[in-house]
Protein backbone atom coordinates (compact mmCIF):
# COMPACT_ATOMS: atom_id res chain seq x y z
CA UNK A 1 0.00 0.00 0.00
CA UNK A 2 1.72 3.47 -0.90
CA UNK A 3 -0.24 7.00 -0.82
CA UNK A 4 -3.38 5.03 0.84
CA UNK A 5 -4.12 3.28 -2.55
CA UNK A 6 -4.31 -0.66 -2.27
CA UNK A 7 -2.62 -2.07 -5.54
CA UNK A 8 -3.36 -6.00 -6.28
CA UNK A 9 -2.21 -7.88 -8.85
CA UNK A 10 -2.93 -11.49 -8.17
CA UNK A 11 -4.86 -13.27 -5.56
CA UNK A 12 -3.63 -16.59 -4.14
CA UNK A 13 -6.06 -18.26 -2.04
CA UNK A 14 -4.73 -21.58 0.04
CA UNK A 15 -6.09 -23.63 -2.96
CA UNK A 16 -4.36 -21.69 -5.76
CA UNK A 17 -5.49 -18.28 -7.37
CA UNK A 18 -9.02 -16.41 -7.78
CA UNK A 19 -10.34 -13.27 -8.27
CA UNK A 20 -12.92 -11.09 -7.00
CA UNK A 21 -16.15 -10.04 -8.72
CA UNK A 22 -17.98 -6.79 -7.69
CA UNK A 23 -21.53 -7.07 -8.25
CA UNK A 24 -23.55 -4.71 -10.95
CA UNK A 25 -24.47 -1.60 -9.03
CA UNK A 26 -21.66 -1.24 -6.37
CA UNK A 27 -19.20 1.66 -6.58
CA UNK A 28 -16.37 1.84 -4.65
CA UNK A 29 -14.73 5.70 -4.32
CA UNK A 30 -13.02 7.64 -1.54
CA UNK A 31 -12.06 4.33 0.28
CA UNK A 32 -15.71 3.16 0.92
CA UNK A 33 -19.22 2.99 -0.20
CA UNK A 34 -22.18 5.29 -0.04
CA UNK A 35 -25.35 4.64 2.04
CA UNK A 36 -27.48 5.69 -0.84
CA UNK A 37 -30.49 6.69 -0.62
CA UNK A 38 -30.99 8.84 2.41
CA UNK A 39 -33.26 11.26 3.66
CA UNK A 40 -33.51 13.30 6.58
CA UNK A 41 -36.70 16.44 7.03
CA UNK A 42 -37.47 18.24 9.74
CA UNK A 43 -40.96 19.09 10.47
CA UNK A 44 -41.60 22.96 9.37
CA UNK A 45 -44.07 23.85 11.80
CA UNK A 46 -46.33 21.99 14.51
CA UNK A 47 -48.86 19.47 13.31
CA UNK A 48 -52.28 18.78 15.20
CA UNK A 49 -52.63 15.57 15.66
CA UNK A 50 -56.30 14.12 15.48
CA UNK A 51 -57.12 13.04 19.44
CA UNK A 52 -56.73 9.40 20.14
CA UNK A 53 -56.37 8.57 15.96
CA UNK A 54 -53.10 6.94 14.55
CA UNK A 55 -52.05 10.27 12.21
CA UNK A 56 -49.44 10.40 9.76
CA UNK A 57 -46.66 13.03 10.30
CA UNK A 58 -46.32 15.36 7.61
CA UNK A 59 -44.79 18.58 6.58
CA UNK A 60 -41.14 17.21 7.45
CA UNK A 61 -39.60 19.72 4.83
CA UNK A 62 -37.31 22.14 6.38
CA UNK A 63 -33.89 21.17 6.40
CA UNK A 64 -34.66 18.60 4.19
CA UNK A 65 -31.78 16.02 2.49
CA UNK A 66 -32.98 13.72 0.34
CA UNK A 67 -29.77 11.78 -2.15
CA UNK A 68 -32.88 10.35 -4.62
CA UNK A 69 -35.76 12.53 -4.35
CA UNK A 70 -37.33 9.56 -2.51
CA UNK A 71 -38.81 11.32 0.50
CA UNK A 72 -41.76 14.27 0.17
CA UNK A 73 -41.09 15.46 3.49
CA UNK A 74 -43.98 12.08 4.86
CA UNK A 75 -43.37 9.58 3.71
CA UNK A 76 -40.23 7.53 1.78
CA UNK A 77 -40.61 5.42 -0.90
CA UNK A 78 -37.62 3.19 -1.93
CA UNK A 79 -36.59 3.58 -5.39
CA UNK A 80 -36.50 1.38 -8.41
CA UNK A 81 -33.13 -1.16 -7.75
CA UNK A 82 -32.35 0.40 -4.36
CA UNK A 83 -34.30 -2.48 -2.67
CA UNK A 84 -32.21 -3.70 0.55
CA UNK A 85 -31.62 -3.40 4.19
CA UNK A 86 -32.51 0.73 6.00
CA UNK A 87 -32.01 1.97 8.67
CA UNK A 88 -34.89 4.66 10.53
CA UNK A 89 -34.71 7.01 13.04
CA UNK A 90 -37.18 9.44 14.18
CA UNK A 91 -37.46 11.59 16.93
CA UNK A 92 -41.22 13.41 17.37
CA UNK A 93 -42.07 15.61 19.83
CA UNK A 94 -45.73 15.48 21.43
CA UNK A 95 -47.00 19.17 23.23
CA UNK A 96 -50.44 19.23 25.16
CA UNK A 97 -49.98 22.43 26.14
CA UNK A 98 -53.09 23.92 23.86
CA UNK A 99 -55.38 20.97 25.73
CA UNK A 100 -54.76 21.76 28.94
CA UNK A 101 -51.27 20.13 29.92
CA UNK A 102 -52.83 16.51 31.11
CA UNK A 103 -51.46 13.97 28.24
CA UNK A 104 -51.75 10.97 29.46
CA UNK A 105 -50.26 8.45 26.20
CA UNK A 106 -48.20 9.05 23.37
CA UNK A 107 -47.58 6.62 21.37
CA UNK A 108 -45.38 6.54 18.13
CA UNK A 109 -45.32 4.32 15.19
CA UNK A 110 -43.80 3.41 11.61
CA UNK A 111 -45.63 2.45 9.14
CA UNK A 112 -44.48 0.28 6.07
CA UNK A 113 -47.19 0.60 3.27
CA UNK A 114 -49.36 2.22 5.48
CA UNK A 115 -49.44 -0.37 8.03
CA UNK A 116 -47.88 -0.64 11.35
CA UNK A 117 -49.15 -4.40 11.90
CA UNK A 118 -45.31 -5.43 13.34
CA UNK A 119 -44.05 -2.00 13.05
CA UNK A 120 -41.43 -0.79 15.71
CA UNK A 121 -42.83 1.93 18.23
CA UNK A 122 -42.66 3.56 21.30
CA UNK A 123 -45.65 3.95 23.47
CA UNK A 124 -45.22 5.99 26.32
CA UNK A 125 -48.74 5.66 28.03
CA UNK A 126 -49.89 6.79 31.56
CA UNK A 127 -53.01 6.43 33.78
CA UNK A 128 -55.47 9.66 33.81
CA UNK A 129 -53.82 12.63 35.60
CA UNK A 130 -50.41 12.31 34.70
CA UNK A 131 -50.76 15.72 33.28
CA UNK A 132 -47.58 15.53 30.64
CA UNK A 133 -47.02 18.51 29.21
CA UNK A 134 -44.34 17.52 26.05
CA UNK A 135 -42.60 13.88 25.32
CA UNK A 136 -40.48 12.96 22.79
CA UNK A 137 -40.64 9.50 21.12
CA UNK A 138 -37.65 8.33 19.65
CA UNK A 139 -38.23 5.20 18.05
CA UNK A 140 -35.68 2.73 15.19
CA UNK A 141 -35.56 0.21 13.00
CA UNK A 142 -33.80 -1.49 10.36
CA UNK A 143 -35.86 -2.67 7.84
CA UNK A 144 -35.37 -4.75 5.01
CA UNK A 145 -37.18 -3.42 1.79
CA UNK A 146 -38.32 -3.62 -1.88
CA UNK A 147 -38.31 -1.09 -4.57
CA UNK A 148 -41.63 0.71 -3.82
CA UNK A 149 -41.98 -0.21 -0.47
CA UNK A 150 -43.16 3.09 1.84
CA UNK A 151 -42.11 3.81 5.15
CA UNK A 152 -43.39 7.23 6.96
CA UNK A 153 -44.78 7.34 11.06
CA UNK A 154 -47.49 7.86 12.80
CA UNK A 155 -48.33 9.36 16.14
CA UNK A 156 -51.36 8.44 18.52
CA UNK A 157 -52.14 10.97 21.69
CA UNK A 158 -54.51 10.83 24.01
CA UNK A 159 -55.04 13.58 26.90
CA UNK A 160 -56.70 13.14 30.52
CA UNK A 161 -60.13 15.40 29.94
CA UNK A 162 -60.73 15.03 25.99
CA UNK A 163 -60.79 18.65 25.19
CA UNK A 164 -58.91 18.98 22.07
CA UNK A 165 -56.33 17.72 19.61
CA UNK A 166 -52.42 17.59 21.10
CA UNK A 167 -49.36 18.88 18.83
CA UNK A 168 -46.21 17.16 17.27
CA UNK A 169 -43.83 20.31 17.54
CA UNK A 170 -41.49 21.37 14.76
CA UNK A 171 -38.85 19.98 17.08
CA UNK A 172 -39.67 16.66 15.19
CA UNK A 173 -37.45 14.95 12.90
CA UNK A 174 -37.18 11.79 10.51
CA UNK A 175 -34.50 10.14 8.59
CA UNK A 176 -33.42 7.45 7.20
CA UNK A 177 -30.63 5.37 4.80
CA UNK A 178 -29.90 2.46 3.35
CA UNK A 179 -27.22 0.05 4.99
CA UNK A 180 -24.03 -0.92 3.37
CA UNK A 181 -24.36 -4.91 2.58
CA UNK A 182 -21.71 -6.01 0.48
CA UNK A 183 -20.52 -8.98 0.18
CA UNK A 184 -17.32 -10.95 -1.64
Amino acid sequence: MADGTLKVGTITTSTGSGSITIPNGVTLSGGGLANTPYFYGEAASTTTITRSTATKVTGCTNNEVDSDSAFDGETFTVPSGEGGVYFFGALLESSFGDVGNDGERILASFEKNGSNTNMPREDFAKNSGYNMQRYTNTISAVLNLSAGDTINVAVYNKDGDASGNANVTDESQFFGYKLITWVI
